[in-house]
């Protein structure tokens, strides 16, 4: 089995026994597998058990899923899950990780937009329209027993989000300011409150329209609070 940060060492490359046209057995070494070969069979591998991880998360919710239930689907031995990832939880991580690369990069686009500069809470707009774009994969962890581990991925990430948006908006406060702290996490509770309502009840909101509730319920008593002494 190819293993994900496996070390190269110095030894002779395995051997083979054939026989040849007199019946008799002759052993030749095998070539050694290339680094670009190995890293295709671990990119694969682990594509493998991602699709197989989500399109089981939409059948039947993250908690009832069992290793080897991701072995059955992807197809692959226990031997080659546990050489990758330490169990489902490791395993989401990993798989969170693409997600939070496409967040940063929704990000991104949402404050170069023309009029994006300044508008207060802007940077969580691009939160509701990822949960909208990823529904088939967001309302099953919501709804049929939804996995902590990725609830708190996305809560982390909109906490970091807020918290960079406020120190930038009100620089007078300082980072680690109790205020400012204190309107971070009632802005993370309540985007994730309200996410969560809008994924469990099909509220037939877009994203944009659900973004602005969250602005007009928000933006006026956190300006206020953070800006009196």
């Amino acid at each position: 089995m190819i293993c994900s940060g496996a070390t190269v060492n110095n030894q002779s490359p395995p051997v083979r026994s054939q026989t040849n046209a007199t019946g008799q057995a002759v052993r030749e070494r095998e070539a050694p597998l290339s680094a670009a070969t190995t890293d295709r069979r671990i990119r694969r591998t682990r594509e493998l058990l991602r699709r197989a991880l989500f399109s089981l998360i939409q059948e039947q919710g993250y908690d009832r899923i069992t290793v080897q239930d991701l072995l059955d689907r992807a197809d692959i031995g226990r031997s080659t899950f546990y050489a990758h990832y330490r169990d489902k939880d490791d395993l989401l991580r990993s798989a969170f990780e693409d997600i939070r690369s496409a967040l940063a990069a929704e990000r991104k686009a949402v404050e170069q937009a023309p009029g994006a500069s300044g508008q207060f809470l802007q940077p969580l707009l691009v939160v509701f329209r990822h949960v909208e774009g990823h529904r088939h994969l967001w309302q099953p962890l919501a709804r049929k027993g939804g996995a902590e581990v990725a609830t708190r991925i996305l809560r982390d990430h909109v906490t970091e989000l807020v918290r960079e948006h406020l120190s930038s908006q009100f620089p007078r406060l300082g980072r680690n300011q109790p205020q400012l702290e204190a309107a971070v996490q009632f802005l993370a509770s309540a985007c994730m409150g309200l996410l969560t309502w809008w994924l469990d009840n099909d509220v037939p909101y877009s994203a944009e329209e659900l973004y602005a509730i969250f602005r007009r319920l928000t933006t006026q008593g956190v300006r206020r609070f953070l800006t009196t002494t």
